[in-house]
């Protein structure tokens, strides 16, 4: 008489989000007491098949997969408290970098574009901590899991599947799930690795030759693609990077669960609870198929018993030793000392802060994390794998624009990494508005409390009223060209994860040149207005926003005070009614306040909240037009910052604005924004073109925007309207495709 198959190993498909079929499927077979002796999987089945091998229920699975978390690591994007904003620069126009070093020695130049669309490095840090007690219990053998577990990636070196049956849990299901060009590779054991659906997208071979189960039990959520059309490249590129899998099972020693999920995207994360729901049902659905091939019950209870006996046995996350790998020795204590702490044993949380104080250096190019249990020490080893960035970085970018903001972008960076980090950075921005270059040099320097110091150039130049030039000067009289020319020196400190707080200084100046009348001819000559000034400042920043233009999640906070001393000198031009030259010291205070803030998603709406005062006895300059000039302005919306809007400039004013962001899809968002900006006294002009204040509180002002935008991988692209409620052209209609953001000002 022939025993009854007793051993049962669950196959699990690659598939992308597909694959969280396979979640219902475990949920299924356990609730109706089918055993699962082994399990093996690929890419998303690694995912889910290395949980559940670790000890994690389905219940347990089913909450880490279905959280927002999660959605966000799938996504690429890191956690709003882990942003660091120490090491983050002024956004530039930038489009693109490319990065690359020279070899001194081959005289060649070798550069690296990016290989992935989804930055890894919270799934990395998350996906090592999923997985790290389990390979713990189990002594780096799959074998010992919870549950034995094979997974299978792909080395295209070696054009060759690489099984992985010991090692690191995470490493493993981290190199089967790198689908190519959407996630970045791992090297493990010199091997570059990549999804395992690249050669064997449903593992049944592995479990058999592996385990030698007398049942196999598979979940299909994925299929061959269809064979590549001449005119289609995305079926081309399909099946080139992916061979052709055998989903057939024997039909007297295995059964296979097959989910339609042809509507699905394999990105698409949103619909995660219906895509489990559906495996759960297809599997109910075959539960008498598989009851005929494998008699045998285990009780859901004792499955639970043994899980929480090998949970148990996790050694708490405590990590007392820190390697560094992939740099050399000067570099690597840099790192460390990045990661000096008081105690001897720091928690998994604290290196969670400290490895994104990583992430964010520039000096870094990717981090592969993974803790190893030593039980010499009781405690764990981490392992940072760091590859260093090149060491020159060549940006382009701009703006293209259906008005005045045209702007063409190149910057170039050169970073050196030893104990400090120092980079030295150019940048020039040419267009019809606005044209600028910048010359500066920044050295970052590790401790307990890092700090940094910067000095640099700037010259900035906005022609608001002529748009045909393309040159830092142009001689042709003009209504309103405003230049400065300036350099400055800043040093600060880390304010938490998310702020700094640093003191600045600008010595330098600007030169206005302006008519006080709109008519004029091309033998008038225009008034000139210089101030030459040093504005010592101190500053308190967080900033959390998650895109340099278009925010749509994050918080910025600003306070900032300054005190600015300077000399101005009036010449006036043949329409000024005061033909006198006239010279006067200035001296003033400013306290600025900003918060800028998103709220949480409702649904396909975020909500947000702009707020801005400031507080001055700034005085007036000589005449109206150039009190104006140095007044600041309220520019809220992108392009309000290439428009000179007398109307919404004030010494003292405060302001506020409500955001709307309705996302039509993915990275294609719909905004409506309005703003009311209250100056405390606005700036007026008598019959002699001198500025006086109006009364307290009056003519306030609103703008308002209505904007879509859809973020390209290269840079916004935005069209809609704006509405200025005291300006001349109430409505303007705008289209641009890149950034409408430039170097920094001499005075705020």
């Amino acid at each position: 008489m022939q025993a009854l198959p007793q051993r049962v190993a669950v196959v699990l498909s690659g598939g992308g989000a597909r694959g969280l079929a396979h979640v219902g499927v475990l949920k299924a077979l356990e609730e109706n007491g089918i055993p699962v002796d082994y399990i093996a999987g690929t890419s998303m089945g690694a995912i889910v098949g290395g949980l559940y091998a670790g000890g994690c229920s389905p219940d347990s699975i089913e909450k880490i997969l279905t959280s927002g978390d999660f959605m966000r690591w799938s996504a690429g994007i890191i956690e709003d408290k882990y942003t660091y904003y120490f090491k983050q620069q002024a956004p530039d126009a930038s489009w693109i970098s490319v990065k690359f070093n020279y070899n001194d020695v081959t005289r060649r130049i070798s550069t690296r574009l990016p290989v992935n669309l989804i930055a890894p490095y919270e799934m990395d840090f998350n996906a090592m901590e999923l997985y790290a007690g389990a390979s713990a219990v189990a002594g780096y053998d799959f074998n010992e899991l919870f549950v034995p577990f094979r997974c299978v990636a792909a080395d295209i070196n070696a054009n060759r599947q690489v099984v992985f049956s010991s090692g690191q849990l995470g490493t493993a299901v981290r190199a089967s799930m790198t689908y190519p060009f959407y996630f970045k590779p791992i090297q493990v054991d010199d091997m570059l690795l990549f999804d395992g659906g690249m050669y064997n997208n449903f593992p049944s071979d592995v479990a058999m030759e592996d385990f030698n189960p007398d049942v196999i039990i598979g979940s299909k959520a994925a299929g061959n693609y269809a064979s590549p059309s001449g005119d289609d490249l995305i079926s081309q590129l399909q099946n080139m990077l992916m061979m052709w899998s055998d989903y057939e099972l024997d039909p007297a020693s295995g059964i296979l669960i097959e989910h339609d999920l042809s509507n699905r995207s394999l990105f698409d994360f949103s619909k995660a609870q219906e895509i489990i729901a559906l495996g759960y049902k297809t599997t109910l659905d075959s539960l008498e198929g598989i009851r005929r091939l494998v008699p045998r019950e285990v009780p859901p209870a004792g499955v639970q018993q043994a899980r929480e006996r090998f949970l148990e046995q996790i050694p708490p996350y405590q990590v007392d030793s820190i390697i560094i790998e992939g740099l050399n020795r000067t570099q690597s204590i840099y790192v460390q000392r990045l990661f000096q702490q008081k105690e001897k044993v720091i928690s998994l949380g604290q290196i969670k802060k400290q490895y994104f104080k990583l992430i964010a250096d520039d000096q870094i190019s990717s981090i592969f994390p993974e803790i190893k249990y030593n039980p010499a020490s009781g405690f764990y080893d981490l392992h940072l794998k760091i590859t260093k960035s090149e060491s020159f970085v060549a940006d382009m970018g701009g703006n293209i624009s259906s008005g005045t903001s045209n702007t063409v972008f190149v910057g170039f960076e050169y970073r050196y990494f030893g104990r400090q980090a120092i980079s030295l950075k150019t940048n020039t921005y040419i267009g019809n508005f606005y044209n600028s270059y910048t010359l500066a040099g920044r050295a970052d320097f590790p401790s307990r409390t890092p700090f940094f110091m910067e000095a640099g150039y700037v010259y900035n130049s906005r022609n608001y009223f002529k748009n045909t030039t393309y040159f830092f000067d142009d001689i042709t009289p003009a209504f309103l060209i405003c230049k400065e020319n300036f350099g400055y020196f800043d040093a600060g400190i880390p304010a938490g994860q998310r702020g700094k707080l640093f003191f600045g200084m600008n010595y330098g100046g600007r030169k206005d040149e302006y008519y006080q009348t709109n008519v004029f001819s091309r033998s008038d000559t225009a008034d000139i207005t210089s101030f030459e000034m040093i504005t010592p400042r101190l500053a308190f920043e967080i900033n959390s926003l998650n895109r340099k233009q278009y925010a749509g999640a994050g918080v910025r906070f600003l306070a900032e005070i300054a005190y600015t001393s300077g000399r101005e000198i009036h010449t006036p031009g043949s329409s000024s009614p005061d033909r006198s030259e006239s010279k006067h010291q200035r001296d003033y205070y400013y306290l600025r306040l900003l918060y800028d803030n998103y709220f949480e998603h409702l649904g396909a709406l975020s909500l947000g909240f702009y707020g801005e005062a400031r507080l001055s006895n700034q005085p007036f300059f000589d005449n109206y037009t150039s009190s104006v000039l140095v007044a600041p302005a309220f520019q809220p919306v992108a392009e309000s910052k290439t428009l000179f809007l007398p109307n919404y400039r004030a010494y003292n004013y405060a302001a506020a604005g409500l955001k709307m962001i309705f996302e039509l899809y993915r990275k294609v968002d719909f905004r409506l924004e309005g703003y009311l900006f209250q100056p405390y006294r606005e700036i007026l002009a008598d019959e002699n073109l001198k500025p006086y204040y109006g009364k307290e509180f009056s003519n306030r002002s609103v703008i308002a925007s209505a904007t879509v935008v859809w973020h390209s991988p290269l840079g916004p692209l935005s069209g809609g309207v704006n509405y200025y409620d005291r300006n001349n052209d109430k409505l303007t209609v705008f289209f641009n495709f890149g950034y409408i953001l430039f170097n920094r000002p001499v005075g705020n």
